[in-house]
């Protein structure tokens, strides 16, 4: 057995095995490789934990006994101490492993390297959802590695090496257009110009299946100037600079003259305001222009987030707990602070769960009295933006807040709502209806920009061709605000401003614009963006960092590129049609790990159950996500929503079944016959 282990590697990339100073080879089976791999990328690690992970339905004595047969095992196979022994387990020192190389200096032979590729660990499910993670972290920065490499090999000269490369990059990531148009010019300078277009041809069937997408201006010329024979000495494409502030930002509300003009109207008639329009017709910024001109009026911005809508009281618990930090010193009774402890926590202790509607009007009454508190300093404006995104519980109980208002001459409260049409809830879409019949609300229907409109616009943002892009533009946007502000950055970032004869297909709509701006993202930054897209609302980059298992540093960079290509908006998605879009793109093997991920994320800091229990069921999980539906049932039992009470109820029964747990469905069963008993209208029997 030699002394030290100089000259020995761990090979992690591709299928695992540990390879001596002589050259020997010893193949790992797959528990003692992801063993290895643990502590070479987390580190020394307490064998408590490894037990844990390596066998985590095993008894704790018989699982420290598998350990040390196991580290035997490989200390036979190997003749070599590679793990350290000790209470804290930790690779031997001299050991070299492959994919620090990768990690620390961005090294690796070019080539499909997947960590422990092969190894599969059924049975252990925290160690698979770290496996799955530490693959896509490794395969992205094996992609910036490889993407490196091909460039050296095109200064080289090297083509048909770098080709080779670039197809094996593609078989990674075939949505990487810039590796694309690397092989259409590498084919073009290795003298194989009908490679180079079959490619471009390939290039668009590619884009269109994945993204729904022709490919990007710079790709198109690319491809004409090789057809047409007039492509000059070919440089690799630089990347355009920043897009202008004013594109991110148009100075100037146009095309909207006649809505300000009837918000007006409403405001001076005494009406609350509901402005209806398509996703991207600007309904957002509108609003808040609206509200901002209103500078005798204090705001208070409510703002109803994807996924609220499984969750009693959701919105109004973010922005209640966001009006409470506008106002940090404002005095709540004991009885308001005791009954918002119901939804918000950090309030203090909360009063028995409710069992009366004289409970609920009750509970309603203290938000009543937030606002009652806010309005005694002045008027106020209370704006709810996107709508169709509320919880009912948070619908209900915001019509109870505002009837209380509404005809007081005493308090100046008023209303401003935002909704997409067609995709209200059914209590949503009844509780404004009634609305209307009193003219309590105005509803405005924002219309798509007309062709002076987008002359206006493009007017002010000082565009190079100016006026004359107008009317590509109406045609190819169909005047859709968001998508024109799209397809105006993507020019910007394509360098295809000046390609007004060709502008890009959008049949995609705004999303196929949208994933193509994500596509030109880091991969760090597109991990951010998912992690947060599957998180849905209320993350920060903190939750991000501990969700993909990276450093808060790592996430900071990754949020600020975020925060530039206008993905993020501080701690939030700069707009609901990017977090749709974000989510669509995930793949389905990446989005159960992220899944699996925010559940245990989110039970760690205490997190609602039923968001819990919905990742836990999105992770492929059912019989981890059936305890948390019973919690579900009895928070939402608790706050007299008895019909999404018997839901989660009937979901967590069902859960139960699916995983084999009798005694767990009989107790679902148990919850729901109560249920019933308690309440003559909700019955046990399943839908």
């Amino acid at each position: 057995m030699p002394e030290t282990l100089t000259g020995w590697q761990l090979r992690l990339l591709g299928p695992p095995a540990v390879v001596a100073a002589d050259g020997r080879v010893i193949p790992c089976e797959r528990r003692t490789a992801a063993l290895l791999a643990y502590l070479a990328l987390e580190g020394p690690t307490s064998r408590a934990t490894l037990v844990r992970l390596l066998w985590p339905d095993a008894p704790a004595s018989a699982s420290r006994n598998n350990l040390v047969h196991h580290l035997r095992r490989l200390k036979k196979a190997s003749g070599a101490d590679l793990v350290l022994p000790g209470e804290v387990a930790a690779l031997a020192p001299a050991l070299t492993v492959d994919a620090w190389t990768l990690l620390e200096e961005g090294r690796h032979g070019a080539g499909r390297a997947v960590l422990l590729d092969g190894v599969e660990l059924d049975g252990c499910p925290d160690l698979m959802d770290w496996l799955e993670a530490q693959r896509e972290e490794l395969g992205a920065v094996l992609m910036n590695v490889s993407r490196a490499e091909l460039q050296r090999l095109e200064e080289q000269g090297a083509w048909a090496e770098a080709i080779s490369l670039g197809l094996t990059l593609l078989d990674l990531d075939p949505t990487a257009e810039d590796v694309w148009r690397s092989v259409i010019r590498l084919h073009y300078l290795n003298g194989d110009r009908p490679a180079a277009l079959q490619t471009y041809h390939r290039c668009q069937d590619v884009l269109m299946r994945e993204l729904g997408a022709e490919p990007e201006a710079a790709t198109r010329h690319l491809a004409r100037d090789i057809d047409r024979g007039t492509l000059g000495a070919v440089q690799p494409v630089a990347r355009s600079g920043r897009i202008p502030l004013a594109v991110l930002r148009p100075p100037t509300l146009v095309g909207r003259e006649e809505a300000w003009a009837r918000m007006e109207e409403a405001w001076a008639a005494g009406q609350g305001i509901m402005l209806v329009g398509e996703a991207g017709s600007g309904k957002t910024r509108l609003a808040l222009d609206f509200l901002r001109s209103r500078t005798t009026h204090q705001l208070l911005y409510f703002q109803a987030q994807p996924g609220d809508a499984q969750l009693p009281y959701a919105t109004h618990a973010r922005n209640y707990r966001a009006a409470l930090g506008t106002y940090p010193d404002l005095a709540l009774p004991g009885w308001v602070r005791s009954e918002l402890a119901r939804m918000l926590p950090e309030l203090g202790q909360a009063p028995p769960p409710m069992i009366s509607e004289a409970d609920k009007r009750r509970f309603y009454d203290a938000k009543v009295e937030v606002i009652r508190l806010i309005a005694e300093r002045g008027p106020v404006i209370v704006a709810t933006d996107d709508a169709q995104f509320m919880d009912d519980a948070s619908v209900e109980a915001g019509a109870y807040v505002g009837s209380r208002f509404w005809g007081d001459a005493r308090v100046n409260v008023r209303t401003l709502f935002c909704h997409r049409p067609g995709e209200l809830s059914a209590a949503s879409a009844g509780l404004l209806g009634g609305m209307y019949d009193a003219g309590a609300v105005v509803p405005i229907h924002l219309a798509p920009l007309d062709q002076p409109a987008i002359e206006h616009l493009l007017e002010d943002l000082n565009l190079p061709q100016g006026v004359a892009l107008a009317g590509d533009l109406a045609r190819v946007t169909g005047g859709n605000p968001q998508l024109l502000l799209e397809l105006l950055r993507h020019l910007f970032e394509t360098g295809a401003l000046q390609d007004s004869e060709q502008l890009p297909d959008t049949g995609g709509g705004v999303t196929s614009l949208i994933a193509r701006r994500l596509a030109r993202l880091t991969p760090s930054a597109q991990q951010a963006a998912r992690a947060a897209a599957v998180l849905h609302s209320d993350f920060t980059p903190e939750m991000v960092a501990q969700m993909l298992g990276v450093s808060l540093l790592d996430v900071a960079s990754a949020w600020e590129e975020l925060e530039e290509a206008q993905i993020m908006t501080g701690e939030r998605f700069s707009h609901s049609l990017i977090l749709e879009t974000v989510l669509a793109g995930i793949p389905n093997p990446v989005s159960g790990v992220l899944h699996r991920a925010a559940a245990q994320l989110l039970a760690s800091q205490g997190g609602p159950a039923a968001r819990i229990a919905r990742h836990w069921q999105e992770g492929g999980k059912p019989g981890r996500a059936a305890p948390w539906l019973l919690k579900a049932g009895e928070a939402a039992e608790a706050t007299l929503h008895l019909e999404q009470a018997r839901a989660h109820y009937q979901a967590a029964r069902q859960a139960f079944e699916a995983d084999g747990d009798t005694n767990g469905a009989a107790q679902a069963l148990r919850s729901l016959a109560a249920l019933a008993a308690c309440s003559p209208g909700t019955s046990a029997e399943p839908n």
